[in-house]
């Protein structure tokens, strides 16, 4: 079973809105096959350990999570350990997605085959953000922001502040994450594509939410441009039939949400619909107001806060430094804030 789990730890973060499950087939305490779940969420571990192994009789099953017993993107799992003769399942934790929970243990029990619990020794909570997702469907917060040493996010003809140490970090959290959100501001500026530029996880890039009631984005952003290649979204409360129309006509999926008494979106209806839509975590990369809405709110469960070591004097954008002050209060007694050099950036991680 610890083998299992470590299996699982390989694609841990990398598997989308799966959980990454190990799973060893055995017989006579002898491996013949394994399996981990696949990145982005395919194939799952059962099935990669099972689907090349010739028909034996007296196999062992060892899996981290139970086996799935429903028809999603995946056939059930369950099907696979039944077509493969399976006589035993030794399992740690029952998977608590509201499709499982025990139904494919109840399935496997009915179909003669053992199945048996081996506590997890491996590391407790393994899937802890897993299961806290699926009793509530909100996700786990991060947010991200680069700045001069004096809080400017912004240098006049330079798109971006940070060195490629801190350029590395951002696409390697991007890969982790299953959604990025941003401001219409952040995005008539930047013209960002918000995908993950890392040799071999680029298919790990996130779906993209963007926050634009007024629907102002610019009708050729890079955005639009690759909504038919990477899933995006926008949440708007203006009713433009015509705007509305050309953006569907580019795969962009629209989501109308009522403007608040403050002239905004709620953020928390916002973060609700990004879970129900299956995204287990979201990356605020932007802008000031955006990432401020959500501080405000104490939404955000990870910020990562990014500082070279320029000073800009000419004030260019808005200055950041009341969100670290705010952080740095928030977190000064907190043991799992972290600091981090990149030569001649620094990073500073807040975790509640």
């Amino acid at each position: 079973m610890k083998l299992a789990f470590n299996l699982a730890n390989i694609h841990n973060s990398m598997t989308g809105i799966n959980p990454s499950v190990g799973c060893l087939v055995c017989k006579k305490d002898k491996i013949l096959s394994y399996g981990v779940t696949g990145i982005g969420g395919s194939p799952h571990a059962e099935y990669s350990a099972l689907v090349n192994l010739k028909k034996k009789n007296n196999l062992d099953c060892y899996v981290s999570l139970e086996p799935c017993h429903h028809q999603g993107r995946n056939p059930p799992c369950t099907k696979s350990i039944i077509d493969k003769k399976v006589k035993r399942l030794y399992y740690s934790e029952i998977d608590n997605d509201r499709r499982v929970q025990g139904k494919g243990l109840e399935f496997l029990k009915n179909n003669k085959i053992k199945v048996s619990k081996i506590n997890n020794s491996y590391k407790n909570n393994f899937y802890k953000i897993y299961n806290n997702f699926n009793k509530n469907f909100f996700p786990k917060v991060y947010a991200k922001i680069a700045t001069t040493k004096n809080y400017y996010s912004f240098i006049k003809n330079r798109p971006q502040i940070t060195n490629i140490y801190s350029k590395k970090i951002t696409h390697i959290l991007r890969s982790e994450i299953n959604a990025i959100l941003i401001g219409i501001n952040t995005h008539n500026k930047d013209n960002p594509l918000l995908n993950c530029r890392i040799n071999g996880l680029a298919k790990l890039t996130p779906a993209r939410f963007l926050v634009d009631p007024n629907l102002r984005i610019n009708k050729n952003s890079n955005l639009i441009l690759s909504a038919k290649k990477i899933k995006t979204y926008i949440f708007y409360s203006n009713k433009n039939k015509n705007k509305i129309n050309y953006l569907k006509n580019k795969n962009i999926y629209l989501i109308y949400l009522p403007l608040t008494k403050n002239d905004g979106l709620n953020c928390k209806e916002i973060l609700v619909t990004i879970g129900l839509l299956g995204y287990k975590n979201v990356l605020i990369e932007g802008g000031y107001n955006t990432i401020k809405k959500f501080i405000d709110l104490n939404l955000i469960d990870f910020f990562y806060f990014f500082k070279n070591q320029e000073i800009i004097n000419k004030k260019v954008s808005h200055s950041f430094k009341n969100i670290y002050m705010i952080l740095k209060k928030r977190f000064k007694n907190n043991k799992k804030l972290q600091q981090i050099y990149l030569k001649n950036n620094t990073l500073t991680v807040f975790q509640k």
